[in-house]
């Protein structure tokens, strides 16, 4: 059975630890205080989407996140999927399979034609995961921190 997606707007303080803990999977540096205003600003409203994967204890272990941007190349928006981590425990059963899936239905309803995924650099795992599932290197990311 095909783990089931929720779409989520409002966050318990436990669903707010769970997805700080999920983050921090990726080796980012971040506390459940930190994680809530992040929470709250990426909102249906600054087009953007969460959606999590709850255990039996019904407590979240996978989180995925996009953003819908209009860009100076296209007429039609852009979906990028900026957040997709799964709890070691629930790899290998469909859990980002079925993020994935759940963010590509909802960026084609809101009538996106390009479809991205960010990828940490040194993350073998996901590269595959996402080749494997039509997604192709497009260009390089430069970023600088300030």
């Amino acid at each position: 059975m095909a783990p089931s997606v929720e779409s989520i707007a409002t966050w318990s303080d436990d669903d707010v630890s769970d997805v700080a803990a999920l983050v921090r999977l990726l080796g980012h540096v971040v506390d459940e205080s930190a994680m809530r205003d992040r929470l709250d600003r990426l909102t249906a409203e600054a087009g953007h989407r969460t959606w999590v994967v709850r255990g039996d204890d019904d407590r979240p272990v996978a989180v995925a996140g996009a953003q819908l941007t209009w860009t100076y190349a296209s007429d039609a928006p852009t979906a990028q999927l900026l957040l997709l981590v799964v709890d070691p425990s629930a790899r290998r059963h469909g859990t980002g399979s079925a993020l994935l899936g759940t963010f590509e239905t909802w960026a084609v309803e809101q009538g996106a034609r390009q479809l991205s995924a960010v990828s940490a650099a040194a993350t073998d795992s996901a590269h595959r995961f996402y080749q494997r599932r039509g997604y192709h290197e497009a260009g390089v990311r430069y970023t600088r921190l300030v």
